[in-house]
């Protein structure tokens, strides 16, 4: 096997400000997730303006069974981006050219695998979640056209991940930025000039998401160096593909988790009618995307710590640590306070009735306003992560995340004598405080661990040295 010819880096983050450069690489992956989560509220806010509340529920009522599904493989991606990161870090080339290959094929077989499970099992997830009967077949439907671009989906983020982990976002970005007007522009013809409703934005959807996943696949073609891919040379390396589950599987169940809780809640939102699920859709469709830009500067931490651990440079990562949080923080914080004093102008957007605006201002007061929270759950799972540490944040937020939450509306909320859906969203915001404490506290017991065995070796091999002279 040949190794490709050494590429310089575009942007080698084991050296140099941590701060800039953190916001200056996640500038345009934040865009570009922006832009794939347009997929999704474009959906959303055209069916609601031009087809009503029904349309709007069916097509916002799959969001979380779509992210329950789909989370699990995209989750996987991070041990693309932890893996070629570690790799590039250290300037291991060989290694990076298995890793590139190896990528691609998990990208197609999950995809693929995606694929039949949605299409296969879509109405039995939304009739477990107990989705109204007004709006069920048409969820399905749109369900079942959505997953039929499952493999562009997990093409397009395995090939992203590869491309972030050597610093290039803004390639990403472009490719988003054309699929997401064509997105945009097929919603507007379906729905408004030919009366298609939730089939026409399900083919918008997915072809973008094509279109996105094609451009990705051809840049990594033509690119020279570190990230080409030969397709004829796709494979499976056993130990790249058990390095890249190893954290990228923890990864995706701890994302599964957040949208496995989110399912089982909608359920309890669900028993409130189409106008409450609506109104929900709208709230958790515009919270989309501020996590979008949070979840960038998450991203960001991953791979700064990947290459520097990869570099063997872990005395940066308190650093790296400490401008996530102030990043991610201020994001946040900024989005929390907008919604609360333009939230019902924002909500009017999606949908003008003031029943459905009513009912997406609770979700705002309770979940919007506090997404502050959050950053420290985001910043130091993801450090986590970029060690090589994913079980750490799957288990903790397999106990907070779902196992209180769960708990919460199954034990605790109806022992309430009035209940109301502003209790039920009350949970969130108590566990992301949970999570992102017991987090944190296993961030600094891992590094204390780490330090304490360099001290170790440290020492046996100054003593080995000292006995040898």
């Amino acid at each position: 096997m040949s190794v490709c010819v050494r590429q310089t880096p575009k942007r080698d983050f084991t050296k140099g400000r941590v701060l800039k450069n953190l916001i200056l690489f996640s500038i345009p992956m934040a865009i570009a997730t922006l832009l794939q989560v347009l997929f999704n509220a474009a959906d959303v806010a055209i069916v609601g303006r031009f087809a009503g509340h029904t349309y709007q529920a069916a097509v916002g009522g799959t969001s979380s069974t779509v992210h329950l599904i789909v989370n699990l493989f995209i989750g996987v991606s991070i041990g693309v981006n932890v893996a070629m990161a570690n790799a590039f870090g250290a300037k291991d080339e060989a290694r990076q050219y298995r890793i590139v290959h190896s990528a691609m094929a998990l990208a197609l077989v999950s995809g693929i695998v995606v694929l039949i499970i949605g299409v296969a099992f879509s109405r039995y997830i939304l009739q477990a979640i107990d989705v109204p009967p007004d709006v069920i077949r048409l969820s399905t439907l749109y369900l079942r056209i959505y997953f039929l671009g499952a493999p562009a989906i997990m093409i397009y983020n395995f090939g992203a991940s590869l491309l972030r982990a050597v610093g290039e976002t803004k390639k990403p970005l472009y490719y988003l930025l054309v699929a997401g007007v064509l997105n945009v522009v097929i919603n507007v013809v379906t729905v408004v000039f030919l009366d298609m409703h939730v089939v026409g934005v399900g083919l918008g959807t997915v072809i973008s998401q094509y279109v996105s996943a094609v451009w990705v696949v051809v840049d990594l073609i033509r690119a020279k160096g570190t990230v080409k891919y030969t397709v004829k040379k796709t494979r499976f390396y056993k130990a790249e593909v058990k390095n890249m589950l190893f954290i990228g599987i923890p990864s995706g169940i701890s994302s599964c988790l957040f949208s496995l809780s989110n399912v089982l809640l909608q359920a309890q939102v669900n028993q409130f009618g189409s106008v409450a699920l609506a109104g929900r859709s709208v709230g958790a469709s515009i919270d989309t995307f501020c996590d979008a830009v949070a979840s960038s500067v998450e991203k960001g931490v991953v791979t700064f710590v990947g290459q520097n651990v990869g570099a063997n440079k872990r005395d940066r990562i308190n650093r790296i640590v400490g401008a996530g949080l102030l990043a991610c923080a201020c994001i946040q914080l900024v989005y929390g306070m907008g919604m609360l004093l333009f939230g019902e102008y924002v909500c009017g957007l999606y949908n003008q009735d003031p029943a459905v605006i009513e009912e997406a201002m609770k979700w705002v007061m309770y979940i919007s306003a506090t997404q502050a929270i959050m950053s420290v759950m985001y910043v130091f799972g993801a450090t986590l992560r970029g060690m090589g540490y994913s079980v750490f944040p799957m288990l903790i937020n397999l106990f907070f995340i779902c196992c209180v939450r769960l708990g919460y509306v199954w034990v605790i909320y109806p022992l309430f004598s009035v209940q109301t859906i502003e209790k039920i969203y009350l949970i969130y915001p108590i566990t992301w405080v949970l999570s992102g404490g017991v987090q944190s506290i296993a961030y600094y017991c891992i590094r204390r661990a780490e330090k304490r065995r360099k001290q170790e070796q440290d020492k046996t091999l100054k003593e080995e040295n000292v006995a040898t002279a």
